[in-house]
């Protein structure tokens, strides 16, 4: 639009003024507006989402602008919250290294309710909730009816008037008083809010689950086969109730017989049911780090559909063939009744094949053939390059009453990798069933990482004194990560490679899982904990049943790809949530070692500081301000910092000792400061006489 235009139109009925024009220049001058050669002012805008910084500045993030994130001040906030959907409004800024702007309007709030500690405005009368992350707004609410109200108790709110006008204040209601700040579970609670997690189904879709058998039934088992003869076994943690496959392993002639049976669960969960709505609309079972909220009712998850042992229980089981060296001959899909002979644990598992454990001769005999099996697909894929990420994960030991008392390497032995690549081996021979019958199923896709990220992964390991050849493939990535194995920095390079590497995700395209180095793939053996699973199991029994009509091919892939993309959003959120509240116990226990030392690796390093991880996986940020005094020059291709008065260096893969300084639990924040030799006396110089 022509600038006088514009000057016409934003002083209304009046004559434009040279203080409007002056504006304008202003903002020509500023770089908010751009004059054409033809005198017309444009203006950039975006739409995308909000991350606030704790220390209150943000960042727009857009898919359709990757790595070109908008820098937003304080000052230019408004009243958008972290996690909103905005409109920002764009300019280019010399010697800046990305965009800068101010939020425009805000288009979708990403909250409807905040969890905080209640607190009586003192002379004024009025109550506050104040929010636990202090990212989401402080909200006013009306005075409570229940006298038991008092400062300190932690509520959720559900606001009810939030203006975009940052100087006028957020409105809303308590809707529930979740308990004292260190009551336990609250902190666990209040996460589920943050992150809309729900453990109450809806009342009609308890009643669907109501209906249920108990049991099955003899109708239930009519046209499948029955193998409640067979030596079928579960292998899980031991805390696991949703337990949702079972194998069993043979050797015949030369060669071995895997079936992998996974819980029936489409046959209780009908298509369009209340039951199956919510399962889509839910995707996923969430893992909290000291609970479960579950994709379907207990009364499926851990009732009917779980292969409790000695019980029978409907399954479809996957019959798989192998020679005698573990390749794949043949495989055969088909509806089951199974009752299984043990319901065993990972560490049993893993004892018996120690040889610390005894168990009966038939079991023992059985795991030994299985993990025989084991070898052979493990091998197999590890000769096609199949990426195998050796990243120890923390677990976090609770009290009774929610405490962390202890953090830990999570072990992974032999039983947990019998389970993978019989699973894996399911899957594989699913996705192949799919795709020979062009049915619409859900294929679990991983795509090759982009030239971007691999570029600044091999820039990484240059710095490390490593090599990645271009183009990169599954077997390359391999190479590097076993030869790193035992060294300082494997952890290093493992995190940062898998953070290069492109997420998995759901599509109704098989495309091939790069990580896996696997051509055909899908997710199949846990219809109880994610729908995709549920989703094959439903399109595969229907075809292994009366067949799929062309009206059901139709219905179906009308909605395949949307419920693609549902899924995976689900499962990022789910994964997100779970990270939350590991690092969440995580904070709380290292608040109980304050002042405290500990020998760590330099995990990261960025302009602002140098995150450290410790032996126990926790990591925490050593700030910039807390560096020794220097003035610290960013090596973003290196990876390092370097003094530029005094040349010392902090870089990837160093070790330091470090004390832990500050911990915000809410926000999952972890601080240390550097523990550093103390520098040796310096000889005091004998002042000279005057002559």
């Amino acid at each position: 639009m022509p600038e006088a235009q514009v000057a016409s139109r934003l002083a209304g009925s009046k004559a434009p003024t040279k203080a409007l024009y002056r504006s304008l220049s202003e903002l020509r001058r500023d770089g908010w507006l751009v004059r054409d050669f033809e005198g017309r002012l444009t203006v950039s805008t975006r739409v995308g989402a909000l991350r606030v910084n704790p220390r209150g500045f943000g960042f727009v993030v857009s898919a359709d602008y990757p790595g070109d994130d908008v820098f937003v001040p304080q000052r230019h906030l408004l009243s958008a919250a972290h996690e909103d959907r905005v409109l920002v409004w764009v300019r280019r800024v010399a010697q800046s290294p990305g965009p800068e702007g101010r939020i425009m309007d805000v288009v979708e709030r990403a909250h409807t309710h905040v969890v905080g500690r209640l607190d009586h405005a003192g002379r004024s009368g009025g109550w506050r909730v104040i929010p636990r992350d202090m990212r989401q707004p402080l909200v006013w609410v009306s005075r409570p009816r229940d006298k038991n109200w008092h400062s300190g108790l932690i509520v959720t709110c559900r606001i009810t008037d939030w203006p975009l006008d940052p100087k006028r204040p957020v409105r809303g209601e308590v809707e529930e008083i979740l308990g004292e700040a260190d009551a336990p579970g609250v902190d666990i609670r209040a996460l589920m809010v943050d992150r809309h997690l729900s453990p109450r189904f809806p009342p009609e879709v308890e009643r669907e689950a109501a209906l249920l058998p108990g049991e099955v039934r003899e109708a239930d088992m009519v046209g499948r086969a029955d193998l409640r003869s067979r030596f079928i076994v579960t292998i899980d943690g031991s805390d696991a109730k949703d337990l949702d496959d079972a194998i069993s392993v043979e050797r015949v002639g030369d060669g071995y017989r895997v079936g992998v049976h996974i819980a029936d669960v489409s046959y209780y969960v009908r298509e369009g049911s209340a039951l199956d709505l919510e399962a889509r609309r839910r995707g996923t079972s969430v893992y909290l780090v000291d609970r479960v909220i579950p994709m379907l009712p207990e009364r499926l998850s851990n009732g009917i559909a779980s292969l409790n042992p000695a019980i029978p229980r409907l399954t479809v089981t996957a019959w798989m063939d192998l020679d005698s060296r573990g390749r794949r001959t043949g495989a055969r899909f088909t509806r089951s009744v199974i009752q299984t002979r043990h319901r065993l644990t990972y560490d049993f598992v893993n004892q018996v094949l120690a040889g610390t454990e005894k168990a009966d001769e038939d079991l023992t005999q059985f795991l030994h053939l299985a993990e025989e099996v084991r070898q052979h697909l493990k091998a197999i894929r590890v000769q096609r390059g199949a990426v195998d990420f050796d990243l120890p994960e923390a677990k976090v030991v609770l009290n009774a009453a929610g405490h962390p008392v202890d953090i830990v390497p999570r072990s992974r032995g032999l039983a947990e990798s019998i389970i993978e690549e019989l699973m894996l081996l399911a899957n594989e021979a699913v996705a192949g069933e799919l795709i020979r019958y062009q049915l619409p199923g859900l294929f679990r896709v991983h795509d090759e990482p982009g030239d971007d990220k691999m570029d600044q992964f091999r820039e990484l390991i240059g710095a490390l004194g490593y090599r990645l050849p271009n183009p990169v493939t599954p077997k390359s990535l391999q190479s590097l990560l076993n030869e790193v194995k035992g060294r300082p920095e494997e952890r290093v390079i493992n995190s940062a490679l898998l953070r290069s590497m492109k997420q998995a995700r759901y599509g109704p395209v098989n495309t091939g899982h790069f990580g896996l180095a696997s051509e055909e793939y899908t997710h199949f053996t846990s219809p109880i904990r994610r729908y995709p699973d549920l989703w094959v199991h439903r399109v595969l029994t229907q075809y292994l049943g009366q067949g799929l009509t062309s009206e059901d091919r139709e219905r179906l892939e009308l909605i395949v790809a949307e419920v693609g993309e549902s899924s995976s959003a689900r499962e990022r959120e789910a994964m997100e949530a779970e990270r939350d509240s590991v690092q969440m116990k995580e904070a709380e226990y290292m608040r109980d070692h304050l002042g405290e030392e500990y020998h760590g690796v330099i995990s990261g390093v960025a302009n602002f500081g140098i995150f450290v991880e410790l032996p126990n996986l926790v990591e925490g940020l050593v700030r910039l301000e807390d560096l020794p005094a220097d003035h610290w020059s960013f090596d973003p291709i290196h990876y390092r910092l370097t003094g530029d008065r005094t040349g010392r260096v902090f870089q990837l893969g160093q070790e330091v000792d470090v004390v832990v300084a500050a911990v915000d639990v809410p926000l999952r924040r972890i601080d240390f400061q550097l523990k550093l030799p103390a520098a040796p006396p310096q000889k005091k110089k004998r002042a000279r006489r005057r002559r």
